[in-house]
């Protein structure tokens, strides 16, 4: 039932549909977030107090709604809820996406600065952008949704919006919890980095960071992502050459989204 979930919701996805009910959506998710935080400031609410409120509440609320009928129909209301549930946290994605952004900034910049030092300036924030929005919008919490079903996935979804809030207290649980959140998940993409592209420099790399408690996730898939697709530009490069350095690092990720569904499908088919 997983499998098919994610193909729905991938599929939906990738062609746009309800990309503009999932803003909404969205929207007032975050809403109701930034209400919590304001009012746990004005009330002097101790940070873990107000952590349970916007993460652990709805995620109890979901783990409830999935128990309340058993037998054929508790399956088919947790592919229901599941269904949902993903499609919600998987549309709510930054438009347009890295790539648009970068295309939209070379476009309207002045070929003389292109060929100088910004292209590598360029190659740089972009691969870390992608990192960060392939990770956090996709395969962060589809990692969760696939190891510990829609409640997990949920539980990530709202720590990230949690973290990402403008009005989070400086002594808040939340950033430490996303840490641990994104700590086996971006070892597993890493994994995947290595077997869609460079095997051997990734599977060194990743052998080296594998188990450092502290290091931030970002940086561990940066790293990851520049050994199993290594791109250099060359002296007197210029705009299409760096699309061109833009859309191989881009085709790892897709190439690895690729990898993830089918081991998903060899798990579901034959159960390993």
């Amino acid at each position: 039932m997983k499998l098919l979930i994610v193909m729905v919701v991938l599929l939906l996805r990738q062609q746009g549909h309800l990309a503009e009910p999932a803003a909404a959506i969205g929207h007032l998710v975050r809403r109701w977030r930034d209400g919590w935080l304001q009012r746990g400031q004005r009330e002097g609410w101790a940070a873990p107090l107000v952590l349970m409120l916007i993460v652990l509440l709805p995620a109890l609320v979901l783990a409830l709604l999935m128990g309340v009928v058993s037998g054929l129909w508790q399956h088919l209301l947790e592919a229901a809820l599941g269904l949902v549930v993903l499609a919600l946290i998987l549309f709510d994605r930054t438009l347009p996406d890295v790539m648009a952004r970068a295309k939209n900034r070379l476009a309207t910049t002045e070929t003389a600065v292109v060929a100088g030092v910004i292209l590598d300036a360029e190659l740089m924030r972009v691969r870390r952008e992608l990192a960060e929005e392939q990770f956090r919008e996709l395969f962060a919490p589809l990692f969760w949704f696939l190891l510990l079903g829609p409640v997990a996935a949920l539980v990530y979804y709202l720590l990230r919006l949690m973290v990402s809030a403008d009005e989070l207290p400086s002594d808040s649980p939340a950033p430490r919890c996303l840490h641990w959140m994104e700590w086996p998940a971006a070892r597993v993409l890493a994994l995947g980095f290595a077997l869609a592209g460079d095997f051997t420099a990734t599977w060194q790399h990743w052998r080296r960071v594998v188990f450092e408690r502290e290091a931030p996730a970002l940086d561990l898939l940066e790293d990851a992502a520049t050994a199993a697709q290594p791109v250099r530009l060359e002296a007197g490069a210029g705009r299409d050459e760096l699309l061109l350095a833009l859309e191989s690092v881009s085709a790892l990720f897709r190439r690895t989204l690729v990898l993830w569904v089918v081991l998903l499908a060899l798990h579901t088919l034959f159960g390993f």
